[in-house]
């Protein structure tokens, strides 16, 4: 049998609504806020779009040719909807619309419509420059690492290139309103790479989703929800292996408990609500004073634990001060009465045999000491030389912050 240009589109049409409905269907297995749904209505009209073109062939002035190119102008134009959503980012339905818009305007100028190779340029200049346009928001957002994030956006430039070789090939008198049957020619090859755009992108754009949802996932699994720490199983994996790379390159590496002081009062006393907001406070304080290198992570209800790779003992302490005033005037600007929350610290610092275990349980008997000695105070580890502490530093940082 003799594969001839309509066929062919008509098997684009079947391949576009396979994927159409492709992306429906995850779509509503997703969160249904990455995007998926613009997809899937840009590759459902273009299922709808191919079969009406393949029927109207050279009448071009039939409704239905018309009908045809208008929806194969807002195809592409919901891929740059769809690539707008995926980044979270706001949908101009105005814009969606222009590119059709610019092409029935065009179409009604009696020199426009006489000649059909021009309304195909038209056509496929509008295809490319909404391509290029998506090919460019996926890009913005690549701060967010999804590795199918890469391949869309090639696929994207690829079609979007093509498209405009087509426009420029039609402009210039090569599209033959009489072949157009036939199978031949760069209008053949766009409608074989079509074929191979539409399976390719809906199954990035699936994965691109997939991979976004699992990322968040693990994210949330990552982080407590209430304070915006770490969790307790973060804070020991990767505790482990900030410590070993520290000892690995005979690098200072110190550890810091808290414990907020007299917290089941807290909730006794003013409720479960102000008791969350004075563990969000306390997180707040920790994540300001800390480096970007350093970690904090919630150990369990009102304790906490810092790691803070490259800080010498002298160093820790001044940080624990610094976290211990910070959140102490958070909590007094709370509410009315002031809730004077307080916080005890115990530090510790790493030898070359230490390990994580070992140097949380010496910074929770330094935090036992604090605890015993009047609370509200910050303690090192005992055995440690505390002239390597220039307290002088501290009150000076506890002044400022307060």
């Amino acid at each position: 049998m003799e594969l001839d240009l309509p066929t062919l589109m008509i098997a684009g049409s079947f391949v576009s609504a396979v994927s159409g409905m492709f992306l429906v269907f995850s779509w509503l297995q997703s969160d249904r806020k990455n995007g998926l749904l613009w997809w899937a209505f840009a590759v459902l009209l273009l299922a709808v779009a191919i079969p009406m073109v393949a029927g109207t062939q050279t009448a071009t002035g039939t409704p239905a040719f018309i009908v045809a190119i208008t929806l194969l102008n807002i195809s592409p134009a919901l891929i740059w909807a769809s690539a707008r959503a995926t980044n979270g980012r706001s949908v101009n339905y105005a814009v969606v619309g222009s590119g059709a818009a610019l092409w029935l305007v065009a179409y009604a100028m009696p020199i426009v419509r006489a000649a059909p190779e021009q309304q195909t340029g038209l056509n496929l200049v509008i295809v490319s420059v909404f391509l290029f346009a998506a090919a460019h928001e996926f890009w913005r957002g690549r701060a967010e690492r999804l590795t199918a994030r890469w391949p869309l956006v090639a696929l994207l430039i690829l079609h979007g290139g093509f498209s405009a070789i087509g426009a420029l090939y039609s402009l210039m008198g090569g599209f033959d309103p009489v072949g157009v049957g036939s199978l031949h020619g760069w209008i053949t090859f766009v409608h074989f790479e079509t074929l191979a755009f539409v399976v390719g992108t809906s199954i990035f754009a699936v994965a691109m989703a997939r991979e976004r949802s699992e990322m968040i996932h693990k994210i949330a699994a990552s982080v407590d929800t209430l304070t915006g720490v770490a969790t307790r199983r973060v804070f020991y994996e990767r505790g482990e292996a900030m410590l070993a790379e520290a000892q690995e390159d005979d690098a200072a590496f110190a550890i810091i408990l808290f414990d907020l002081d007299g917290f089941k009062a807290i909730n006794d006393t003013y409720g479960h609500g102000p008791g969350d907001q004075v563990l969000r406070l306390f997180g707040d304080a920790a994540m300001k004073t800390l480096r970007g290198s350093d970690m904090i992570g919630r150990l369990g209800g009102e304790e906490f634990g810092a790691l803070l790779p490259g800080a010498s003992l002298g160093a820790a302490y001044v940080a624990a001060e610094r976290i211990r005033v910070a959140f102490a005037a958070a909590c007094r600007k709370l509410g009315e009465p002031a809730i004077n929350a307080t916080v005890s610290a115990g530090i510790a610092q790493a030898h070359s045999n230490s390990t994580l275990d070992s140097l949380i349980q010496a910074a929770d008997l330094a935090l036992y000491r604090a605890k015993i000695q009047g609370r509200d105070r910050v303690e090192v580890e005992a055995g440690e030389d505390r002239k390597q502490i220039d307290k002088a530093v501290a009150p000076a940082i506890a002044r400022k912050v307060a």
